[in-house]
C-alpha cells in the first residue's frame, strides 16, 4: 500500500477525508506515514540548514507544503542545506520538537515529494530533477 497522494489529487482527497465516517481508523503506528504540512510550521531547524519545498522537480516554485514522515510519535523533515548541496538534511523530531536524529542523506535536494512503501519499509524522497534519496523506515523511528 502506498501511503502518498499526488499532489493533483489533495483536493479530492480532502474531500474524501472529510466525508469519511466519523469511526474510521487511525493509520497504525508502526506504518511510516506522508502528509504535507504547512511549508512555516516546521520545528526550529538545525543550524546549517533551510526549509526548502518545492511544487514539482523542474521548476523553483516553493511549495505552501511540505511532505512529512510521520512514524512512531516522531516527524521527519527534509530539509535542504545552505550551501545548496545536493543532500537532505533529515532531521527527526520527538513530540516535543526535540532533535532525536539529524543525518545527511545525499543525492538530492529541494523535496517535492514522498512516498512510503508497507512493502519495503522504505520511504522515497524525491527532489530537484527528480532525483531520490531511499530512507529506510528505521532510520525516522525512535
Amino acid at each position: 500500500m502506498n501511503s502518498h497522494i499526488p499532489r493533483s489529487g489533495l483536493a479530492f482527497a480532502a474531500t474524501l477525508v472529510l466525508l469519511a465516517p466519523a469511526f474510521a481508523a487511525a493509520p497504525p503506528a508502526n506504518v511510516a506515514q506522508v502528509v504535507y504540512v504547512p511549508a512555516t510550521s516546521s520545528p526550529p531547524v538545525p543550524a546549517g540548514m533551510k526549509v526548502t519545498c518545492m511544487n514539482d522537480p523542474n521548476t523553483l516554485n516553493p511549495s505552501k507544503t511540505c511532505p512529512v514522515i510521520k512514524y512512531q510519535g516522531m516527524t521527519s523533515w527534509a530539509y535542504s542545506y545552505i550551501d545548496n548541496r545536493v543532500s537532505f538534511g533529515l532531521v527527526t523530531y520527538d513530540a516535543n520538537n526535540n532533535v532525536v536524529r539529524n543525518v545527511e542523506k545525499p543525492g538530492a535536494r529541494y523535496v517535492w515529494n514522498m512516498i512510503s512503501s508497507e512493502v519495503t519499509k522504505q520511504i522515497t524522497i524525491a527532489g530537484q530533477a527528480n532525483q531520490t534519496v531511499e530512507v529506510n523506515w528505521s532510520d525516522v523511528g525512535p
